[in-house]
């Protein structure tokens, strides 16, 4: 499905109905917006990982402007707060009230800022594996030098400091590098997951170069008021976990769960356990989740 959104076609996609019978009456559902990593990735890093979470959820997922299916613009136009306007915008289209919030990686920034721009328009805010500021990737580099390999090491910053020079140099880097970001490393799971996002080589290099290094939503934090999950993973190379746990300091009572057994995509190393953890939390009960991890 296609929406005209702030002048750019918007790609969006939907899970579940929103509107369900129980008993004698009709009940409305709660909505998730579900917002891809990358830049230059698209919703299906989440697809069939949130799809579970249908059986009581609407489920929103949108391709970013310039990202998947989305229509290639400017990318000088894909600011992060621009990207935020467009969840909005998207919101008033559909016709919904406040919404869950689900970000994961350059996503989960972009869900920072939303929270920042639009807290009316928030329930509940979940925020999966990303950072709040560009002190990530130092410590991505950190982190890289102590698991990498030398060849790895050696190519990683021409991803993260814009310096892809075509389609075929990106899909290069990510076969070099895709592995780091799984804890167990699964040749079919690898396979299937690194070829179904419809890439954007002009859009990631654009917001590496010049929005990365500018990002920062550390002085926002400590003003956002609604229930906010923060989700870390011990393995997880590129936002490890001292992201998470910042945020988890940052915001006022947020909560912390720490996946041990994953790289940067719980959701897909321990499936089940982080469906579990995102029901809990949706269902408004309190858990054991802490930085020693809710398991």
């Amino acid at each position: 499905m296609f929406a005209t959104i702030n002048g750019t076609r918007l790609y969006f996609d939907m899970e579940g109905s929103g509107y369900v019978p129980v008993g004698e009456r009709m009940e409305a559902r709660p909505v998730l917006f579900a917002i891809h990593g990358g830049p230059g990735s698209d919703h299906s890093d989440f697809k069939p990982w949130l799809t579970p979470l249908a059986d009581r959820l609407q489920i929103v997922y949108l391709d970013q402007r310039c990202n998947g299916q989305s229509e290639r613009v400017d990318p000088a136009t894909c600011t992060l707060e621009q990207l935020a306007d467009d969840i909005e915008e998207l919101r008033r289209y559909l016709g919904f009230g406040r919404i869950h919030l689900l970000g994961h990686s350059f996503g989960g920034m972009v869900a920072q800022v939303f929270a920042a721009r639009y807290p009316d328009s928030l329930d509940k805010l979940l925020l999966i594996c990303t950072a709040p500021s560009r002190e990530f990737y130092p410590a991505a580099l950190e982190f890289a030098s102590r698991i990498a390999t030398p060849e790895q090491l050696a190519v990683i910053p021409e991803l993260f400091e814009g310096r892809i020079e075509d389609e075929a140099h990106l899909i290069r880097w990510w076969d070099v590098n895709y592995d780091l970001y799984f804890h167990v490393r699964d040749e079919q799971v690898m396979r299937e997951t690194g070829n179904r996002p419809i890439g954007s080589m002009e859009v990631a290099n654009y917001t590496f170069k010049h929005f990365i290094p500018q990002y920062d939503v550390r002085a926002s934090l400590p003003g956002f008021a609604m229930p906010t999950l923060i989700v870390g993973a011990r393995h997880d190379w590129i936002t490890p976990l001292s992201q998470a746990e910042e945020m988890h300091r940052l915001i006022p009572g947020s909560e912390l769960a720490v996946f041990e057994h994953s790289g940067h995509m719980p959701f897909i190393e321990e499936h089940e356990a982080f469906l579990d953890e995102l029901r809990r939390f949706l269902d408004g009960e309190k858990g054991s989740a802490s930085a020693e991890g809710p398991r």
